[in-house]
């Protein structure tokens, strides 16, 4: 049975979505909150999850 693997971006690119989404629909979350729950939902490494906290840093 073939193994199918991810770009490591398309789980970034998810996370991001997903982040996006969250705060979109309840403003009052924390960014840091939702950067940790997306970094276990799509298995971000801890430097994933630095990017992503320069891209809402910067997205503010």
């Amino acid at each position: 049975m073939p193994t199918v693997f991810e770009k490591k971006g398309d789980n970034i690119t998810k996370a991001i979505n997903f982040i996006d989404e969250q705060l979109k629909a309840n403003k009052d979350k924390k960014v840091q909150t939702l950067i940790s729950e997306a970094g276990a939902r799509y298995n971000l490494t801890p430097k994933d999850e630095e990017y992503l906290i320069r891209v809402f840093k910067d997205k503010k």
